[in-house]
């Protein structure tokens, strides 16, 4: 036991509840409240919230860009599928519709990289399977829009939450110390310690004896 060598614990992952995880809770519990304000559900809203947090605000503000972006690109392109094929007369063939859905992917996924935007292409996907798949069978249309602001409600609200709530600042490793370097030019002196632990040789008595004339 006294022979192995003991790491202590990195001051960052003693911390039992981080701020990456209160920022998280706070957000989604806000989707809730205004879900229940609004009568409405909070599924993807709360989705939205949880996936934007990162650990820290640029990486929120970007996941919240990408999100955003994606999620108008996939709730547009889900309601003009699901009004194109309730049109047609096709929207609950579900055979059908599933290979429609699929084929659709290929242009958004072209879109999202055409616009330098290859982050939010998942997204994207994510939002048209959601609002053309699980529309509703009396207003597929509105039901999609409603998708569409729930989840810009969860991402709002996660970038917000992030902005205002400070991050905990990383502990600072402490600076090594540094030896004393001698002028230039000038030779090193050697320390105390050194000196003390230098040996010095014995000398013999006989040398120390005046030689004979």
């Amino acid at each position: 036991m006294e022979g192995q060598n003991v790491h202590p614990i990195p001051p960052e992952h003693r911390r039992l509840v981080g701020m990456r995880i209160i920022k998280t809770v706070v957000a989604v519990f806000l989707c809730g409240l205004m879900a229940y304000l609004r009568q409405a559900s909070a599924f993807y809203s709360m989705i939205a919230a949880v996936v934007c947090v990162q650990n820290s605000a640029g990486k929120t503000i970007e996941s919240s860009i990408n999100r955003m972006i994606g999620t108008l690109i996939g709730g547009v392109a889900g309601v003009l599928v699901v009004y194109s094929l309730d049109t047609l007369g096709v929207l609950y063939l579900e055979l059908l519709q599933y290979a429609v859905l699929s084929v659709m992917l290929i242009p958004i996924i072209k879109l999202c990289l055409a616009i330098k935007k290859p982050g939010c292409a998942a997204m994207a996907c994510i939002v048209f399977l959601c609002v053309t798949v699980n529309h509703s069978t009396g207003a597929p249309a509105v039901y999609s829009i409603d998708r569409l602001f729930e989840t810009l409600v969860g991402v709002a609200l996660a970038c917000g939450i992030d902005v205002l709530l400070p991050y905990q600042s990383a502990p600072q490793p402490d600076a090594p110390a540094q030896s004393a370097q001698p002028p230039e030019g000038q030779a090193p002196v050697p320390s105390q310690d050194l000196e003390e632990q230098t040996p010095v040789p014995a000398q013999d008595p006989e040398d120390l004896e005046e030689p004979e004339k």
